[in-house]
Formats: C-alpha cells, sequence, structure tokens
C-alpha cells in the first residue's frame, strides 16, 4: 500500500462528446434563479475497508456527515439539496495478485471494476447520489461519470473540496482549465469559444491550470500566459478558488465556490432528468437519518430515544403546542407554534450528536433563497406529553404577583410528578417548571385560590 492518501488530482476524463442541443442556455443571469424551485435528492454513502479487516479510517461515519454538509453549503444557493441516507462500510475481497483489493484503487480502470463488483454484491442504491470512499489511489484522489448518479473520492479527501468537485462532474460541471479555450467572453468576437471549449460555462475565466508557477499564496494569478489568439488570460481570485478548477501544490484546497453560469449549468442537467431517480421531497429534510422518536413510557428511558438531523442547514427548534405524541405529518401545518427558539443549530455545527429533536418543539430549517420552498419553513410539532419530567421546581410568588420576591423549591423525578403535587400548594400564585432528559422544560403559572 505504497500510494499518497491525500492526493488532490481528478481522474475524470474531458468529455469527448458535445453539448446535445437545445440543454444548455450558457446564461450567467442570476435572475435565472427568480422562479426556480428546491430540488432534493437522496445520497449514499459506502466506505470501501481492507480486505485484511483493519480499519485504517476509524471516523470515516463522521467525515460522510461532514461532507453531506460540505455540499449542502456550496450546492443550496442554487437550490440543490441533498437527503443523507446513510452509511455502509463493506469489505472489498483480495484480488488476484492484489491483496488490497479495492481499498487502494491502482488506475482508474480498476474503480469501474470495484463499480461492477459493488453492483454486483448489492452495494448500490438505485433511487440516490452513490459516494463509494475508497482507501486511496495511485494518482488520484476522485473520480466521476457526467450525468450520472455515481463518484469515488479517496476516504481522506471526505473533508476536502474533492467531494463536492466530484458531485460537480456527476451534475455534468467540467473541469475549468483546458488549452483549447480562449480568454475573450466578447460572442462577437471571432476568438469566442466559450460555450464549445473548456468547460462551457462564460463566467469562468478560460486557464491552462493553476500552480505556483502561475499564482501566488494568496491565491491570486500572477502567471503571464497567452491563449490561442495571443490574449492574455483574464483570470481572477473567484477562478483560482472555483470548485471545478485543478489545483497543483498551492493553498486554495479548502475553497468551495461555484460561479452563477456553473450553477445555471447543473439546474439545466436537472431539468433533463438525468437524476430523477435519486429525487425525493424537501419533507425528507425534517426527517431524521438516524435514531427513533419516544412515544410512550412502555418504550423505557427517553433517553434512548435521539433522533438525529443531519449537519449543513441553519435549524432553529422553536415552542410549538398540538396533540403530536410523534411529530405531526410534514403537511399538517395546523399546529400552533411561536419564535422561542429552544435550540437553535448552525449549519456550520461539527458536534452532531446535538441536531436532534426537543420535544415540545417544532423544526423550522432556513432553506435558502433564491429558489423557492412551497409553504411555511416551520414543521412537524413533537409535543409529546408521556414523557414524563426528570426533575423540576415549584416557585412561590410571595407577593402573588410576578416580581423577584420568591421561595424555590426543587422536586426530584417523584416530587415533580406527584399526582397530588398542585392540590399540596398553598394559596398563591406560582410557576411549576418541569424538565425533560431531552433538554426541553415546561413552564406553567398556576394560581391556587382557596
Amino acid at each position: 500500500m505504497n500510494a499518497q492518501q491525500n492526493n488532490a488530482e481528478c481522474a475524470t476524463p474531458e468529455p469527448t462528446s458535445t453539448d446535445p442541443s437545445g440543454v444548455y442556455s450558457y446564461s450567467t443571469d442570476e435572475n435565472f434563479f427568480d422562479d426556480c424551485e428546491i430540488v432534493v435528492f437522496n445520497i449514499k454513502f459506502w466506505g470501501i475497508n481492507h480486505p485484511n479487516g483493519i480499519d485504517y479510517f476509524p471516523n470515516r461515519a463522521n467525515d460522510v456527515l461532514q461532507g453531506v454538509a460540505n455540499l449542502n453549503i456550496l450546492y443550496n444557493k442554487f437550490g440543490i439539496y441533498f437527503k443523507y441516507r446513510g452509511y455502509e462500510a463493506i469489505d472489498s475481497p483480495a484480488l488476484p495478485g492484489d491483496p488490497d483489493g479495492y481499498f487502494v484503487l491502482q488506475n482508474a480502470g480498476q474503480y469501474g471494476a470495484m463499480l461492477n463488483w459493488a453492483a454486483a454484491n448489492g452495494y448500490k442504491d438505485e433511487n440516490a447520489f452513490n459516494v463509494y470512499a475508497f482507501g486511496w489511489a495511485n494518482g488520484f484522489g476522485g473520480i466521476a461519470s457526467y450525468k450520472s448518479l455515481i463518484c469515488g473520492v479517496s476516504s481522506a479527501s471526505l473533508l476536502t473540496p474533492i467531494l463536492t468537485h466530484e458531485i460537480g462532474h456527476n451534475l455534468d460541471l467540467i473541469h475549468t482549465n483546458s488549452a483549447a479555450e480562449n480568454a475573450t467572453r466578447d460572442p462577437n468576437n471571432t476568438c469566442f469559444n466559450a460555450i464549445t471549449a473548456g468547460d462551457r460555462v462564460v463566467d469562468t475565466a478560460a486557464n491552462i491550470g493553476f500552480n505556483p508557477t502561475n499564482t501566488d499564496s494568496n491565491c491570486e494569478y500572477s502567471g503571464a500566459e497567452i491563449d490561442n489568439c495571443n490574449t492574455p488570460y483574464n483570470i481572477l481570485h473567484e477562478d483560482i478558488i472555483n470548485t471545478m478548477g485543478k489545483r497543483v501544490n498551492i493553498p486554495c484546497g479548502g475553497n468551495h465556490y461555484f460561479s452563477t453560469g456553473q450553477g445555471i449549468r447543473m439546474r439545466q442537467a436537472i431539468d433533463v432528468g438525468y437524476y430523477n431517480a435519486a429525487l425525493t421531497d424537501v419533507a425528507s429534510l425534517y426527517e431524521p437519518y438516524a435514531g427513533e422518536y419516544f412515544y410512550s413510557s412502555t418504550q423505557g428511558s427517553p433517553a434512548n430515544y435521539v433522533p438525529l438531523f443531519q449537519p449543513g442547514f441553519d435549524y432553529k427548534f422553536v415552542e410549538c403546542s398540538c396533540d403530536c405524541p410523534l411529530p405531526s405529518d410534514y403537511n399538517d401545518t395546523s399546529f400552533y407554534y411561536n419564535t422561542n427558539a429552544v435550540l437553535t443549530i448552525s449549519k456550520y455545527e461539527t458536534d452532531f450528536s446535538i441536531i436532534t429533536h426537543p420535544n415540545h418543539t417544532a423544526i423550522f430549517i432556513d432553506l435558502i433563497s433564491p429558489c423557492i420552498a412551497n409553504g411555511q419553513l416551520t414543521r412537524r410539532c413533537y409535543d409529546n406529553y408521556n414523557n414524563k419530567p426528570a426533575w423540576g421546581s415549584v416557585t412561590r410568588f410571595n407577593d402573588g404577583v410576578l416580581n423577584s420576591n420568591i421561595t424555590i423549591t426543587p422536586k426530584d423525578s417523584l416530587g415533580i410528578n406527584h399526582p397530588t403535587l398542585i392540590n399540596e400548594l398553598n394559596p398563591g400564585l406560582y410557576k411549576v417548571e418541569k424538565n425533560y432528559l431531552d433538554g426541553a422544560t415546561d413552564q406553567d403559572i398556576i394560581f391556587k385560590e382557596n
């Protein structure tokens, strides 16, 4: 296993056919997205293990979640969303004369053999994008096919732009570098070939590739190359950090950027229907990828039931009320909710264990513009009172009004759940606060009369 684990090269070949007629407009107009609707795709990850059974990437299950987050953070601005459908580790067989099997890919041809083996053995989801995380490869870190639901990345590259790069190829984006594309963006210029050469996107600059000889440490272009019409390249910082560019030994690998023209090209490829098999609905984003909801005390401790939601979105779990011992249906918006967030999660959150659905809350996901999400964004109220509080307190307002002259009496599980708790209170004004193991709280103001 003498291969480079973090090779940033892409083995996806340049397309040999021209664009199909009538599919792409080659537009760079941001107004294209004004009337678009959100599209959501299922995505499934497969981790290829070494035949010897040793786990060389013990954090891979966590890394694929971060990879999905990175995909959504980059692609959501074009109305493209990914629903995480899980990760499964699979053992590669040893191959004749090759004890590393498909864990170490010796060449791009062996990648194709790996895909055939995976499909033949049931390791392919026909209704999702399939990402195969092999160990590493000789000479490349990622590979994909155009207009396809399949790509491969090295396991060490799951947290890098290689994953977003290969999914870009699936969505029919081409490498931005090409020796054939000319610099001019004037369609009236006889040298104009931006829609037929290179990446066939007008708002990415023509370039021959980026390396230390034509860029500086700040990822700014400093070269003096010219195109086939003897015109100097006009390259901006955004072109160097573009996700579909090829970069060699320059510190731009952590950047994620697509141009408007690339976004339009992806959406128009989607409109053709190449990816229909992987489509799902917006409602799926409001469903956990793992874990279960607590429903009844017959299930045991509520602490054993933690529904987990995928990272990469800005969430707010806001107070709600309904007869919903399990979350209400996505299409049911009849429940009451307010703007008080019990839990707020950033799209950049890295502790995935805290992205869960507290009791007595509904889910708000910031499905960002410009594309439209139909109806309200706050959905699925979970308001379960079969879950008994674990502890709480009774606060007496000594003056009979809501002020700071109070007496607080803590209550353990037995005390806060005692059936005669309210009946045994003396006349007066009280606040009864209940705390649940899932982090939810419940407060009631009670005026007890004689």
